[in-house]
């Protein structure tokens, strides 16, 4: 069975569009690519395959220069386009593969249908089962028209039968619907068309932004008779999807903020979305290191260099050519600088040995790259690796690339605390003490040659440092300590922070205000805090006493009224009543005395803490 759409097959041929021209591509440490290209733009406007993972940021971010001056505009297959598409017409997406289903569908639509010498034309009424003429066969069907006149025939559908729709209407719709199938069926790439509101041909320029791998340096540093000689390689990878064929090239650092857009895919309800930074920083590789030491050394390509306040650019001097999904790798920066290698030691690192490190200092009026830098040395061929951070121009900086096995580096840290002065204020002790802290750093030399060992000692914020022979950095002090050969050398640094401490003297127990009266000895508030100790002292003793009295009290007047029960209870005049009777009399005088002593115990306790208010105004 055939479907013979003369019209549809030649109006699904696409436009003649031409594809743009990458001319330039622009790499940043913001992990995004802009590509500029040229392209011929006319009245069946510019197409430009885009990957649909790519899609967003280019709609946020094309530029088109158009000499013309004409209103550009965008189209594109939607994200829900075969869907919206299909809720509009009399069939579904899986009906246009199934003929019968498809008829069954467009019932009341007139056609066409041709079977050898038969010619039926009319209205569908439907797709019928009927009797093969072959018992080899099975599930034969038959298309049931209804004729213009109002005759019923059917016709055979096999592979003798052709048919075609004889509506505009349906044709468009058919020819839709496998446009969108076409489309839907290549989802990873998505057919923008460009167009114009002027439709004369000419040379338009276009740029976008699309996400592209982080590009890296790897840094070569080899020893030579005028100094170190860093080549910085630059590590590129077209992860674009679009060939570059004969384009300049730009590598450009800064931390740029990049926000990932979602411009495509539908959102049926607005609401904010949540930005999410790309990664900004560099992706580090290890570089290859099997370079002969006295390999001689390529020339880089050249490079025109731009340095702006947060970034710099890096445009090669020459085009090159990456096809979709290759890397390359290429020099692209030479400097030759003085030979700074130093013995390092961080301190508070704990380690056991020092590390060999080399002192940069970034001789370009721009940012260096960062990146890993593989060191080799005439001695001994490759002597390490290290990473170099991204240094603003005249920076400097420190990078490790081996460890020192030859000398051995312990550190002890010890605390000393000291009170500097005191003062009573309405009560509260307001001391003034200084602690310092003393770093050792004992370091044992290496048995063949003298050494000088850098010591980084790190700045901690509120301390100050009292050791006078280092220089302070961002963030350490530098010390240079000579360490003859087979020597051990002890280096002590000194730090210090006062502390101010508010102490309220009346809520101190009596351990508290000894430590206190030991600490302020030679001062005059010892005294003040030991007499203010020997009041506290006789305040506890009278106020355990209070309980004491009180209890005994209780006592005396629970027995009492036992006994006086018991003489109501008797009604005698027997001697042992008189004695009972006698008793009562006798707890009367206790209990007067207990009374008596307890309020005297109340007023010393008043008259002592009267004493203490009156001692530590006086020490004001």
């Amino acid at each position: 069975m055939r479907l013979i759409l003369p019209a549809l097959l030649s109006s699904l041929a696409l436009p003649a569009l031409a594809d743009p021209q990458i001319r330039h591509v622009t790499l940043s440490t913001a992990g995004l690519a802009m590509l500029e290209a040229e392209g011929r733009l006319g009245a069946d406007g510019l197409r430009l395959p885009i990957r649909r993972t790519d899609i967003d940021d280019f709609l946020k971010s094309l530029r088109v220069s158009d000499p013309a001056g004409g209103v550009p505009m965008l189209s594109m297959t939607g994200p829900g386009g075969v869907q919206d598409l299909f809720a509009g017409l009399p069939f579904a997406p899986e009906d246009v593969s199934d003929l019968h289903a498809l008829l069954d569908a467009m019932t009341g639509a007139p056609v066409t249908a041709e079977r050898g010498d038969t010619t039926l034309t009319g209205t569908v009424m439907g797709v019928n089962t009927v009797p093969c003429a072959s018992s080899a066969q099975t599930g034969c069907h038959a298309l049931a028209l209804r004729s213009a006149t109002g005759g019923i025939g059917q016709i055979r559908l096999d592979a003798r039968t052709e048919m075609r729709f004889d509506d505009a209407q349906d044709r468009a719709a058919l020819e839709r619907a496998l446009e969108a199938l076409r489309s839907g069926s290549r989802a990873l790439t998505l057919d923008v068309t460009l167009t114009s509101s002027e439709s004369d041909p000419r040379d338009v320029t276009l740029a976008w932004l699309q996400p592209a791998p982080v590009w890296k340096t790897a840094w070569r540093a080899e020893d030579t008779p005028e100094g170190l000689e860093l080549t910085g390689w630059a590590v590129i990878e077209n992860a674009t999807g679009q060939d570059w064929d004969d384009v300049g090239l730009t590598l450009a650092t800064g931390a740029v903020q990049a926000l990932q857009a979602q411009l495509y895919d539908r959102q049926d309800a607005y609401r904010p979305v949540s930005p999410r930074r790309a990664q900004d920083g560099m992706m580090l590789e290890s570089a290859p290191a099997d370079m002969a030491p006295d390999f001689a050394a390529s020339a880089p390509m050249p490079v025109e260099m731009q340095e702006a306040e947060s970034f710099s650019r890096y445009t090669l001097g020459q085009s090159i050519s990456v096809q979709a999904g290759e890397m390359i790798s290429l020099p692209f920066l030479r400097e030759t600088l003085s030979d700074a290698r130093v013995t390092l030691y961080r301190g508070g690192s704990g380690a056991a040995h020092p590390m060999i490190a080399l002192e940069i200092e970034n001789p370009l009026p721009l940012r260096l790259p960062a990146g890993i830098a593989t060191l080799y040395e005439d001695a001994r061929g490759h002597a390490g690796d290290a990473m170099i951070p991204e240094l603003a121009p005249g920076a400097r900086d420190l990078v490790e690339f081996a460890q020192d096995t030859a000398m051995r580096v312990d550190e002890s840290q010890r605390e000393i605390q000291s009170l500097r002065q005191a003062r009573i204020v309405d009560g509260v002790l307001v001391a003034e003490e200084r602690l310092e802290r003393r770093s050792t750093y004992r370091v044992e030399g290496a048995p063949e040659a003298e050494r000088v060992l850098t010591l980084l000692h790190p700045r901690r914020p509120g301390w100050e440092m009292e050791s006078t022979d280092g220089s302070d950095g961002f963030d350490a002090t530098r010390f240079e300590i000579a360490v003859p050969a087979g020597e051990i050398v002890s280096e002590t640094i000194v730090e210090s922070r006062v502390t101010s401490r508010r102490v309220a003297l009346l809520e101190l127990d009596l351990d508290g205000l000894a430590q206190w009266s030991a600490r302020l000895q030679g001062d005059d508030l010892a005294d003040t805090v030991t007499a203010l100790r020997d009041l506290r002292a006789e305040e506890r003793d009278l106020a355990r006493t209070l309980p004491r009295l009180a209890t005994r009290e209780a006592d005396l007047i629970a027995d009492q009224e036992r006994l006086v029960n018991l003489i109501v209870q008797l009604g005698d005049d027997s001697a042992a009543t008189a004695d009972r009777r006698d008793r009562v009399d006798a707890i009367d005088a206790e209990i007067t005395s207990l009374r008596a002593e307890r309020a005297e115990t109340e007023a010393r306790i008043d008259a002592l803490q009267d004493d203490l208010r009156a001692l530590l105004r006086a020490a004001e």
